[in-house]
């Protein structure tokens, strides 16, 4: 009987999990972005342009995606004359073949 009492004895409940705490709420919405598919430059340091397009863009950034998936440097020239992007910019994040920049105010 004490082999059937082990086999068959009821085991102990397991205790639920812990819910996890909500994300915080951001602060502030990040600004709409305007849908275009337009053509733009950046200009590296070295003086090496490379031909991309503006997918997506606000009054302070821009998503580019280029033919490559090359790796930008930190910093680059932009020039997006069609929605009025020009200027110094500031990578933000790469994925693959797509990049955001940021302006850099002088």
């Amino acid at each position: 009987m004490a082999l059937l009492d082990k086999l068959f004895r009821r085991k102990a409940e397991v205790p639920p999990e812990p819910v996890p705490a909500p994300l915080p709420e951001p602060e502030a919405p990040r600004a709409q972005r305007e849908a275009v598919y337009r053509e733009a430059y950046v200009t590296y340091e070295s003086g090496y342009k490379r031909r991309g397009v503006v997918v997506d863009h606000n009054e302070t950034g821009v998503r580019l995606r280029f033919p490559t998936n090359e790796r930008l440097p930190d910093t680059v020239i932009l020039m997006a004359k069609a929605v009025n992007l020009v200027g110094p910019a500031r990578l933000v994040w790469q994925k693959g073949s797509e990049v955001g920049l940021t302006l850099i105010e002088d």
